[in-house]
């Protein structure tokens, strides 16, 4: 990986054969960083495993093919003492349609850029008490 720039706002170049987030993780635990937010990333990734919450586990599918990162963002935050990477991702397969979800992982297949913001403060990630509800049975 390659810092491009520094300060509250480094953009971080991950390259081939990196695992992403994890390389992330790793990255923030080296420099102390207990708090941030990935604002923005391109590049590509395959092996990508995605995932979907239904309110008590998530399904998962991955995807071998390299493919394009049209969105990615999220939040860094400490959990069990280390720093997790919470990612969502949107990929451009190579038949023109589109797929995402929370990203567990991929490897870097030739560059992902990503903007990341260092919040300078600690945060903590918990688990939620609140009940999950789908939109469509969710009352105002």
């Amino acid at each position: 990986m390659i810092v491009l720039t520094s300060g509250r706002f480094p953009l971080l170049r991950f390259d081939r054969g990196e695992l992403f987030p994890r390389a992330l993780e790793e990255w923030c635990a080296e420099r102390g960083v207990r708090g941030g937010v990935v604002v923005c990333g391109i590049g590509m990734l395959e092996r990508t495993d995605l995932g979907v919450f239904d309110g008590s586990t998530y399904s998962h599918r991955v995807f071998d093919e390299p493919a394009e990162v049209l969105s990615l963002q999220g939040n860094l935050s400490m959990r069990d003492g280390a720093p997790f990477a919470h990612v969502h991702a949107l990929l451009g397969l190579h038949d023109f349609s589109a797929v995402g979800g929370h990203l567990f992982g991929g490897t870097v297949a030739v560059t992902l850029e990503v903007l990341f913001h260092d919040t300078g403060e600690d945060l903590e990630r918990a688990r939620s008490d609140g009940p999950f509800r789908p939109l469509e049975t969710a009352k105002s």
